[in-house]
C-alpha cells in the first residue's frame, strides 16, 4: 500500500469492498488495518464476518471466540455458525476426499466429489478452497464449460489470485449460442369472431362494386394538353481553356507517438476493475485499453501487480507478443513490494515465455520454462512450464499455436 494511505481511507475502502461483496479484497485491507494499530476487537470482529462470508466457518468460530464478546451481533452469528456445524463438516470432508482422489490421479474422480459437496452446502457461503479447486480442475478436464462456471462466480471468488491465474491461462472460448425462442401457437378464431369477421368482407366487397359501377356510369370528361412554350436555345460562350497548374507533392511527416499519461491511484484502480470485468468477458482488446492505464500510477499500489499480469495476458491473446515480453521484462525491474511478493511473478514470466516461443526465440523460452520447473514449490505454473516445453522441444511452430 502507499505510504500516504492513512487509517480512515483504508475503513473507507473496506466499507466499500464489503458493499460490493469483494469479501477477499475487505480481508486484504483488514490485515493493512491490523499493521496500524487499530482496535484489535474491531479487526477480530470484521475478520470473523469477513471469513464467515467466504465460507471458512471454523476460521470465523476461532475469531469469535478469541473475541469473546457478549454483544447481540457476535452472538448471533456464531450461533449461526453452529447451527450449520454439521452441514460445514460433511462439506469438508468431501473436500479432503477431493484432495486425496487427486492425489491418487483421479481428477476427473474429484470434480465430481466437489460437485456433490457444493450441491450438499445448500445456502451456506461455500468455502473459497471449493472454487480454487474447481476452476483448476475444470480447466484441466472440461474447459468447455468453465467461461459459463466463471460467469457465475461470487464476487469474492473472482477476487482470488489463484482462480485469477487460472482463468487468464485459459485459451479464449467461443461465445455461448443463445437457445433459439420457439414460435408461439396461434389461437383458433372463435365461431362467432369468424362470423363476424365473414360478414364485414362482405359488406366491404359490396361497396367496392358498387363504387366501381358509378365511377364507370359517369361521363367522360375532356382534357386540353397544355401547350408548352418552345424552349430557348442556350447561348454558346467560347471560353479559354483554363492551364493546370503543376500538382505540388506534399510530404507526409511521420507522427510522433504518444504516450499515456500517468493517473492517479484512485482513478487507475476504476481503470483496473473495468479492465479485469472486460478480460473475464473475452473482450481483450477493451480489456487492454483500460489496464494500460491501470498500470500507469505513480506510485504502485495493491492492485497494479495484478493489472501488469493481465494485461500481459490479454496482449496474449491479441498475438502482440513483443508488448508481453516487454510488460514482463517491466515487472521484474519494478523494486517495489506489491510487484517482490507479488502472486504473479512467476505467471507472468511463464506468459513471457509463451510469447517468445511466439517470435521464434525459442532458447530464451526453454531457459525460463527450466527457472520454472526446477523452482521448490510446485504448482500450476509447474506443470503449465513442462507441457509448454515439451512443444517448445517437439519442434512445433509457436507462430502457428493460438496462445493460450
Amino acid at each position: 500500500m502507499s505510504s500516504f494511505t492513512n487509517v480512515p481511507m483504508l475503513i473507507q475502502q473496506m466499507q466499500q469492498e464489503i458493499r460490493q461483496k469483494r469479501y477477499t479484497l475487505a480481508l486484504g485491507t483488514i490485515r493493512e488495518l491490523e499493521k496500524m494499530n487499530v482496535s484489535r476487537k474491531q479487526i477480530l470482529w470484521h475478520k470473523a464476518l469477513l471469513e464467515s462470508k467466504v465460507g471458512n466457518l471454523h476460521v470465523a468460530l476461532a475469531y469469535l471466540k478469541e473475541l469473546d464478546s457478549d454483544e447481540l451481533y457476535a452472538i448471533k452469528l456464531q450461533q449461526t455458525i453452529v447451527d450449520n456445524w454439521d452441514t460445514y463438516t460433511q462439506i469438508i470432508a468431501k473436500y479432503n476426499d477431493a484432495v486425496s482422489e487427486i492425489q491418487l490421479g483421479f481428477g476427473e474422480k474429484a470434480l465430481h466429489t466437489i460437485n456433490h459437496a457444493m450441491e450438499l452446502a445448500g445456502k451456506l457461503p461455500i468455502p473459497i478452497e471449493f472454487y480454487r479447486m474447481k476452476t483448476v480442475l475444470l480447466a484441466r478436464y472440461e474447459s468447455d464449460p468453465l467461461s459459463r462456471y466463471i460467469a457465475e462466480l461470487p464476487m469474492y471468488a473472482l477476487d482470488d489470485p489463484t482462480i485469477k491465474r487460472v482463468v487468464a491461462a485459459e485459451p479464449p472460448r467461443p461465445d455461448i449460442a443463445r437457445p433459439v425462442p420457439k414460435p408461439k401457437r396461434k389461437r383458433k378464431l372463435k365461431k362467432e369472431a369468424a362470423v363476424f369477421l365473414a360478414s364485414t368482407a362482405t359488406v366491404l366487397l359490396v361497396f367496392v362494386v358498387w363504387l366501381v359501377a358509378n365511377l364507370m356510369a359517369s361521363p367522360e370528361i375532356a382534357t386540353e394538353s397544355p401547350t408548352t412554350a418552345p424552349a430557348k436555345k442556350p447561348a454558346i460562350t467560347e471560353t479559354e481553356p483554363k492551364k493546370d497548374k503543376p500538382v505540388e507533392e506534399v510530404v507526409a511527416q511521420p507522427r510522433e507517438e504518444t504516450e499515456l499519461e500517468f493517473v492517479s491511484n484512485e482513478a487507475a484502480k476504476t481503470y483496473y476493475n473495468e479492465g479485469y470485468k472486460q478480460f473475464i468477458k473475452e473482450d481483450f482488446p477493451a480489456a487492454v485499453v483500460y489496464l494500460e492505464y491501470a498500470v500507469r500510477t505513480e506510485e504502485s499500489d495493491y492492485f497494479t501487480d495484478d493489472a501488469s499480469y493481465f494485461l500481459a495476458s490479454s496482449y496474449l491473446r491479441e498475438r502482440k507478443y513483443e508488448d508481453v515480453v516487454n510488460i514482463a521484462k517491466a515487472f521484474r525491474k519494478e523494486k517495489d513490494v506489491n510487484y517482490k511478493e507479488s502472486p504473479y511473478r512467476e505467471g507472468i514470466r511463464l506468459q513471457e515465455s509463451r510469447a517468445l516461443w511466439q517470435l521464434g526465440e525459442d532458447a530464451k523460452a526453454v531457459s525460463i520454462l527450466d527457472e520454472l520447473m526446477n523452482k521448490p514449490d510446485e504448482d500450476w505454473v509447474t506443470y503449465e512450464a513442462r507441457a509448454m516445453k515439451k512443444l517448445v522441444v517437439d519442434g512445433e511452430n509457436g507462430s502457428e499455436e493460438e496462445a493460450s
